[in-house]
Formats: structure tokens, C-alpha cells, sequence
């Protein structure tokens, strides 16, 4: 499985439909043609991103170990699970 972020082959399964990203460290579902991409933050909480290309700035923030943005901007980003 690729990951739809990043399209690394480094995926795992965490579940029946649950993927894990080695590379943008994000999971993700994918149930038939609809993939929904999910931040999980440092105390568990998950969350889905509304799109690919805020998916990919988030994981860059992750990547770079750079502090996350303001949690402001972080609701922009995605809507809580």
C-alpha cells in the first residue's frame, strides 16, 4: 500500500482498513475509493485532515521536527475525530 501523502511504500497495517506512514508519520484509511487521512497528536488524539496538500505541509512539519503550528492554525488544517 501506498501512502496517499507521500507515496512512500513504507506503509503498515494498524488495522482492518488502517495504514501507518514510516516517512510523513500520518495514518490513513482507505475503504473502497475514499481515503481519509489522519493526524494523531502526541497524547493520542486523532485527527482528519481535509485534504492532501494540508496533509503534506503538516507531515513536512513533522519531518523537520519543527514546532507544529499555532493550534489556530492547526483547526484550519484538520477537524477533530
Amino acid at each position: 500500500m501506498y501512502c496517499p501523502v507521500c507515496m512512500s511504500a513504507n506503509t503498515g497495517k494498524t488495522g482492518s482498513d488502517t495504514y501507518y506512514c514510516s516517512e510523513c508519520l500520518l495514518e490513513f484509511t482507505c475503504i473502497g475509493n475514499e481515503v481519509t487521512i489522519y493526524y494523531i497528536d502526541p497524547e493520542g488524539v486523532s485527527y482528519a485532515i481535509k485534504d492532501r496538500g494540508e496533509a503534506r505541509r503538516l507531515a513536512e512539519y513533522i519531518r523537520q521536527g519543527d514546532e507544529l503550528p499555532l493550534q489556530e492554525r492547526l483547526q484550519e488544517l484538520i477537524g477533530k475525530c
